[in-house]
């Protein structure tokens, strides 16, 4: 777990107890004050921020509000939302737990929070990704749900636990706002329809107050609070659902949670009914919505929690169009202190019956698997190719290199040679085609890399004719350093490792073999870099060999994304 994700876990920790600890103070204060109206809104504000207790509250909430703010830029939303939910039991000791049906209520909601938390640590590494759109769909759904719970839901339920549901329910809509905000850089679009959530949360929690029990409005204010953004998380900021064991148990956590719920709701965990108020007459209906809304959350997220393709691998990313990403080990026998995991993107609508062609991707120094995945969005590009057609099917398959240990200096002198280049092509090759549904030629295999995975991809597809089909390098280099394993290297050595020279060794064997290449650059190469590229770029077509080149000018934001289609389309075999 990275210094960045547990501080995000702990600020979220944080956050659950200030807001769940002003939720409780904030009931005891407008239990006694005059009743609410909307019809006089200035009127009951001031009588709310005219008590000192109930203003003690408030900006206690504030601050854990700031606190939940700061953890979603640290980490995913369904993360931190998880360890937030545990502030549940932490309300419930301070509210008091009377009836049984309270008891069972906290008990089932506290199973399933640490079913969630079960599921979760399976799996810290994480990807994840914003779409904007789903997420303001997302919160105009949510407001239709919350006018449903307080106004046609609050009469077959009872008012306070109506009220409560549509605060938590919004409170929940502002959260998944406030991540959209400040996703990917800074939405202030969203700002003001996530304060607008917050506002009218704000009202029916207090509206709430005066007419239930802390435990019932607070209590389903937390509970709509936790799995709702939680269930965003996933399905709409990309947050990794896992496969398995672990995604059984995700599903069972949120059944829990909305029974819990449920509980909650009934008429006869409500202390504070006022003599002769007609109780609930449709407990049989709240029912059936609540069964409905658990079999439609476990429906989806068992869809979303498929087997994985290979034992041991778990789900890391899904694409717009149903591609996915699993992340998992490929043993390696040339380094086999390693127990670093490899990615692997496999298209919509995958099927082991069918064959696929593979490309090979190979991270930067000091890079990741995981940089294609999350930086790039590997998964959303490649989904939207299949899907219009530009592109067959494909497999991608990213492996770790370079040392597994060691200072950041190190780790980046490691470069794709030596084990690493045996990694790929002895190792990693040959386990892809028997475990994966791929064909197995080089026609359909190609391999590229950014910065000195580029150098990598290069440097192996020269030194090992034949065993691909494409060679691509983004922002690469074409000579070697002097540095790192080449740092007291042999002129041999170093003629052996310089694609410039190894392209006029064997350009007949790559004639022969028909092996491409995509040479890409942009604005941040640097100038020798990307002279050397074009001069690279020169000295094959010279030669004979068939190569694309692929120029942003300098100053043009946005290289890797921008590359990035027309780079997957290039690796495709010909005539696919």
């Amino acid at each position: 777990m990275t210094l960045r994700l547990a501080g995000g876990l702990v600020l979220a920790l944080g956050s659950a107890l200030a807001l769940n600890w002003s939720y409780f103070v904030q009931h005891g204060a407008a239990a006694s004050l005059p009743p609410l109206t909307l019809r006089r809104p200035l009127h009951s504000l001031a009588a709310l921020f005219g008590n000192r207790r109930w203003l003690i509250g408030f900006w206690t909430g504030i601050g854990g509000w700031i606190l939940y703010v700061v953890a979603l830029t640290l980490a995913p939303l369904s993360l931190v939302q998880a360890c937030a939910a545990g502030g549940l039991a932490v309300l419930a000791a301070l509210a008091g737990v009377r009836s049984r049906r309270e008891r069972l209520a906290v008990v089932t909601s506290v199973v399933g929070l640490v079913l969630l938390a079960v599921s979760l640590a399976g799996h810290v590494r994480t990807s994840q990704h914003a779409n904007l759109r789903d997420a303001a769909v997302w919160m105009l759904a949510s407001v239709a749900l919350a006018g449903l719970a307080a106004g046609p839901g609050a009469s077959l339920l009872n008012r306070a636990a109506g009220l409560g549901m549509a605060a938590g329910v919004l409170y929940a809509a502002g959260d998944v706002g406030t991540k959209a905000a400040v996703s990917g850089g800074f939405h202030p679009a969203f700002v003001p329809a996530l304060l607008a959530c917050h506002g009218l949360a704000f009202v029916a929690l207090q509206l709430g107050f005066q007419r239930g029990s802390a435990l019932t409005t607070a209590g389903l204010a937390t509970l709509w609070t936790n799995a709702l953004p939680i269930a965003a998380g996933m399905f709409v900021f990309g947050d990794p659902l896992p496969g398995g064991a672990l995604g059984v148990a995700r599903v069972a956590a949120f059944a829990a949670v909305v029974v819990g719920a449920a509980l909650l709701t009934r008429p006869g965990a409500e202390h504070t009914e006022q003599i002769g108020e007609p109780r609930s007459r449709g407990p049989r209906i709240v029912g059936a919505a609540i069964a409905a809304l658990v079999l439609l959350v476990c429906v989806g997220a068992v869809r979303a929690s498929i087997d994985p393709p290979l034992p041991g691998y778990t789900l890391i990313d899904q694409g717009s169009a149903g591609g996915t990403v699993w992340s998992g080990r490929i043993p390696n026998r040339f380094v086999p202190t390693d127990t670093r995991e490899t990615d692997i993107y496999l298209p919509p609508d995958y099927s082991p019956t069918k064959h696929y062609p593979v490309l090979y991707l190979l991270h930067g120094f000091w890079g990741a698997p995981s940089s294609f995945v999350v930086s790039l969005r590997l998964a959303d590009v490649a989904d939207s190719l299949i899907r219009d057609g530009t592109a067959r099917p494909f497999i991608v398959v990213m492996p770790p290199g370079g040392l597994p240990d060691g200072s950041k200096r190190q780790r980046a002198d490691s470069e794709w040679v030596g084990v690493w280049e045996d990694f790929v092509v002895r190792g990693v090759v040959p386990w892809v085609d028997t475990h994966l549904p791929t064909i197995p030629t080089a026609r359909a295999r190609a391999i590229g890399g950014v910065s000195a995975g580029a150098y990598g991809a290069v440097d192996i597809a020269l030194r090992h004719v034949g065993v691909f089909a494409v060679a691509e390098s983004w922002e690469g280099y074409f000579h070697p350093f002097r540095d790192g394993p080449f740092k007291t290297a042999s002129p041999a050595t170093l003629v052996a490792h310089d694609p410039v020279l190894l392209a006029r060794k064997e350009a007949t064997a790559i004639r022969s073999h028909r092996l491409r290449f995509f040479l890409s650059t942009g604005g941040s190469h640097g100038s020798v870099k990307r002279l050397w590229t074009f001069e690279f770029d020169r000295e094959l077509r010279a030669l004979g060999i068939a190569a694309r080149m692929w120029a942003q000018p300098p100053g043009v934001p946005g290289f890797g994304r921008n590359q990035l289609p027309p780079a997957l389309i290039y690796a495709e075999p010909p005539g696919s």
